[in-house]
């Protein structure tokens, strides 16, 4: 088991296609985040095998219930118990064939129980970003990893500057800003404590 961070940096040259691969791949899972149904933390988890994005789950209730959105949140030992957490419905979303022997792509730190869940389909890697302070059973993490011989990598991530990579890369020839003839910025700006859409 290896447990390790790593900081995704700003590439001064074109990252190779294995980066690029990822780093896609947690765009995709961070964009999905936003469908979360629980504005307490809002994530999204990620099933990747042989160079494939095979499945996404967000964090969200049970199909056809209410979501704490709509209801407000259901609290127990100070935990919100209404939604399926991300890593759950990633694992429903995704063929079990494509789970086995592949990696997970979190949103934050990924509670024990999700971990256990994936640990038992068979993932080799988990690849988290940031840190959630209130995942239950977090300082077991490492231990579950060993024992289950799964790779664990915590990423710090800049996402300002990920994002102007990414966005980048789409101004480069063949790419849809370059056709569309302009480029997008991307600008990092401090929310106020009271900020709200």
């Amino acid at each position: 088991m290896k447990k390790s961070a790593s900081k995704l940096k700003k590439q001064s040259m074109p990252p190779s296609r294995d980066d690029l691969r990822f780093k896609v791949f947690l765009a995709s899972v961070a964009l999905h985040s936003t469908l979360g149904t629980c504005d307490r933390l809002r994530t999204a988890c990620g099933i990747v095998n042989n160079k494939r994005l095979r499945g996404i789950g967000y964090n969200g209730s049970v199909s056809g219930l209410p979501h704490c959105d709509e209801e407000g949140h259901l609290m127990a030992d100070n935990h919100c118990i209404r939604t399926r957490h991300g890593e759950v419905n990633a694992i429903t979303n995704t063929d079990r064939k494509d789970i086995r022997d592949g990696q997970a792509i979190v949103i934050a730190t990924p509670c024990l129980d999700c971990a256990k869940d994936l640990a038992e389909e068979g993932i080799r890697r988990i690849d988290y970003v940031g840190r959630y302070e209130n995942s239950l059973g977090k300082q077991h993490l490492a231990e579950l990893a060993k024992q289950k011989g799964i790779e664990l990598v915590n990423h710090e991530v800049d996402w300002a500057d990920f994002f102007q990579e990414l966005f980048d890369l789409l101004t480069q020839k063949g790419g849809m800003l370059k056709n569309a003839g302009y480029r997008l910025k991307v600008t990092k700006e401090s929310l106020p404590d009271n900020y709200s859409l």
